[in-house]
């Protein structure tokens, strides 16, 4: 049997609602992609802040600490900054941290910190742990030409919330919340881009750590006394290196030493002092141009590492 080919005025509007659709999607699919690819139209009407960007460059030491690494250290951190946290307070809390990124100076007697913590915080829950009863004072803080106020609590050490996935911890909380403040009212348009006054070298080393712990040390003479027990001086620029945990052993790290020297005749009496304090052995050395010297896989306890962060 063969269809009978019509052509009713209902065929022909709707082939031509047809194609009015079409036309419409493509229309709507062509102006999609224009406010995609338009940088004058914002996406967010706040500024997302990340932690880093919160450290100021006050520190003779930094180091990021991901959460992946070492949950231990982690918990030793958080009992640190809160030293009544029961074990249990502590590990509830690191659960909830990401990477937590630190500015250390150490004097004689103490260590001054600055850190800024990448987590989920609970904000709600804040008022009852961190309350008068457990021994915490708050107050309000509003910076200079700011909208936003921030609750600023105070113990042993002060810390402040200024998001629910970032905290500012030890020293200069109030500036830490100017620079927070200052940079969430920035335009944003999609694409954030770092603005610390830390060096941006510096900066993209501490954020690619994720499968390790990395440090910096622009004064690191303190530094190398902690790790080796003895007075080096080694006439340095600076150190950088990262830990790792030892497969073979949970409670011991790896550790990778990268030392700049003022020069080469610095680093060659540098180097002696160096494989005699670490007991080295010529594999785990490499020199690179006339003043850089890499170390390689370093055996070190993980308490000494918790001592080198007075926790």
């Amino acid at each position: 049997m063969k269809l009978k080919q019509t052509t009713r005025p209902g065929g022909l509007r709707l082939k031509k609602l047809s194609l009015w659709c079409v036309a419409a999607a493509a229309a709507i699919l062509s102006l999609a992609a224009f406010v995609a690819g338009c940088s004058s139209v914002p996406v967010s009407l706040k500024r997302p802040v990340d932690a880093i960007e919160l450290i100021d460059p006050e520190s003779s030491f930094y180091i990021a600490v991901p959460k992946a690494v070492d949950t231990k250290l982690i918990e030793r951190i958080v009992t640190g900054f809160y030293g009544n946290a029961s074990a249990s307070d502590a590990k509830m809390i690191s659960e909830r941290v990401t990477k937590i990124y630190c500015g250390l100076n150490r004097s004689k007697n103490e260590t001054e910190v600055q850190a800024a913590i990448d987590g989920a915080i609970p904000l709600k829950y804040l008022p009852k742990v961190l309350s008068e009863k457990n021994g915490w004072v708050s107050s309000d803080y509003s910076p200079n030409n700011g909208t936003s106020s921030y609750k600023i609590y105070g113990n042993q050490i002060e810390l402040a919330f200024p998001t629910d996935s970032l905290a500012v911890v030890g020293r200069d909380v109030e500036g830490m919340l100017d620079r927070f403040d200052s940079l969430s009212s920035l335009p944003f348009f999609g694409n954030t881009e770092i603005k610390s006054d830390l060096d941006p070298e510096l900066i993209s080393y501490l954020k690619g750590a994720e499968s390790e712990i990395r440090f910096y040390a622009n004064k690191p003479q303190s530094f190398l006394t902690i790790l080796t027990g003895a007075q080096l001086d080694l006439k340095l620029i600076d150190v950088k290196g990262s830990f790792v945990v030892d497969s073979k052993h949970d409670n011991q790290y790896l550790l990778t030493l990268d030392f700049r020297f003022k020069n080469g005749t610095f680093l060659r009496a540098g180097k002696t002092l160096l494989i005699l304090a670490f007991g080295l052995t010529n594999s785990q050395e490499e020199i690179i141009g006339d003043n850089e010297l890499i170390i390689h896989d370093i055996k070190m306890n993980k308490e000494q590492l918790y001592q080198l962060l007075a926790l």
